[in-house]
C-alpha cells in the first residue's frame, strides 16, 4: 500500500516574532483547511494511506472530516506526544520505518529541521510554509503539493526527476555528528535559551549559512545583503561580527530590519570544517532558535555538507509528470 506522511506542527507560526515583529499566524483551522487540500492531492494521484503526527490540536482530523467521501485512510503513527520539537522527529522517524514514500511539512524551518532528524536524507520532504522563518519552507498550494507528492509516492516518475538534495550544516565534536541546521547555525554570546527565537543581534558573534538569498527573511538574510548563494550552489557562508566591522541592515523578522556589523565574510566549501571560536560559555542559534548551551572547554566544528533533505519540487515534478 503506498504510504505518505504528514507532519502538521500546531505551534508553528506562534513565537514571540509575532510580539517584536509584524509576523503572521497561521491558525490551526487554516492548517487543517490546507491538509484538506493535499488530502485531495494525494487521493487523485492513487495514494491509499496517510500517517500523521498525533498532535491536540487534531489537524490531520479535522481535516479528513472535511473530505466526506474518500478512498483515502489516515491513521496517527504510535508516539507519545510532548508539545517538543521532538514529537516531530519521532513522528518522522516511525514514518520512515513504516514505509512512506515521502514526509509532508507543515511548519517552518525550525519544523523541517526536526523532522529531518528522523527521517535523514533519502526520505523526500516537501515542506509547506506555515512558521516564521520560512526559507527552507516554501509557500505552496496543498492542492498541487499534494498532487506532486502523490506524483512521487506512486511512483508515477522516478525520485531523480522530482526532488533536490538540500545542503546541511553538521555541528560536529571531535568524533561524530552532535546537531544540525537546514539554513543558518549563529553563535550568541546569550549563554540562555530563553524564548529561543532570536531577532536582537547584539550578541551575534558567527554565523554559518547553507545559503544566504537576499529575498529571505531571517538570519540567512544577513548573508544574502553581502554575498548571496542560493540553495543549489555548492558553497555556504561564514560571517564573523564587531563593532568595528561594516554595517548593513538586513530583515532579520517580518517587519523588522536590523543593523549589524561584519567584520569577515568567507565562502564555506564542502565537506570542510570550521570551528567554532568562543572563549566562554556560548549558545547556539540553529535556524532561528536557540537550542544548544555550549561551555567554555567544549571544541566543536561546522561543516558544511551536500547530504541534506531530498526536498520535492513541485513544478519539477508537476511538468516531468505531464503526459499528452
Amino acid at each position: 500500500m503506498c504510504k505518505v506522511g504528514i507532519v502538521a506542527n500546531p505551534a508553528s507560526g506562534r513565537d514571540i516574532r509575532r510580539l517584536v515583529a509584524q509576523a503572521w499566524v497561521v491558525s490551526n483551522q487554516e492548517k487543517a483547511a490546507l491538509t484538506a487540500r493535499l488530502f485531495r492531492g494525494l487521493e487523485v494521484t492513487g495514494v491509499k494511506q496517510v500517517l500523521f503526527m498525533p498532535e491536540p490540536a487534531g489537524i490531520c482530523q479535522k481535516a479528513f472530516q472535511k473530505l466526506g467521501k474518500t478512498s483515502l485512510q489516515i491513521s496517527p503513527v504510535n508516539i507519545s506526544i510532548t508539545g517538543e520539537p521532538k514529537d516531530s522527529t519521532l513522528a518522522a522517524t516511525e514514518m520512515v520505518k513504516a514505509g512512506v514514500r515521502c514526509i509532508i511539512t507543515l511548519g517552518g524551518d525550525g519544523t523541517n529541521r526536526a523532522v529531518f532528524k528522523g527521517s535523514g536524507s533519502e526520505t523526500p520532504l516537501l515542506p509547506i510554509s506555515t512558521g516564521t522563518n520560512n526559507v527552507f519552507s516554501e509557500f505552496q498550494e496543498g492542492t498541487t503539493a499534494g498532487y506532486a507528492a502523490g506524483i512521487l509516492a506512486t511512483g508515477k516518475i522516478k525520485q531523480k526527476d522530482a526532488c533536490i538534495q538540500s545542503k546541511v550544516l553538521w555541528l560536529r565534536n571531535s568524533s561524530e555528528v552532535i546537531d544540525l541546521a537546514l539554513i543558518d547555525l549563529a553563535v550568541s554570546s546569550q549563554s540562555f535559551i530563553g524564548a529561543r527565537a532570536i531577532w536582537e543581534l547584539n550578541y551575534l558573534k558567527e554565523l554559518f549559512l547553507t545559503r544566504a538569498q537576499p529575498w529571505s527573511i531571517g538570519l540567512s538574510a544577513i548573508g544574502g545583503v553581502v554575498k548571496p548563494i542560493d540553495s543549489k550552489t555548492p558553497q555556504g557562508l561564514h560571517l564573523i561580527f564587531g563593532s568595528e566591522g561594516k554595517k548593513i541592515v538586513a530583515p532579520v523578522a517580518p517587519g523588522l530590519f536590523k543593523e549589524i556589523s561584519i567584520t569577515k565574510v568567507t565562502k564555506l566549501s564542502l565537506n570542510k570544517k570550521q570551528a567554532i571560536n568562543h572563549n566562554q560559555p556560548i549558545a547556539l542559534v540553529f535556524d532561528g532558535e536557540r537550542d544548544r548551551l555550549i561551555k567554555k572547554d567544549e571544541n566543536l566544528s561546522i561543516e558544511l555538507s551536500n547530504q541534506g533533505p531530498l526536498v520535492i519540487d513541485i513544478a519539477q515534478t508537476a511538468i516531468a509528470a505531464t503526459k499528452y
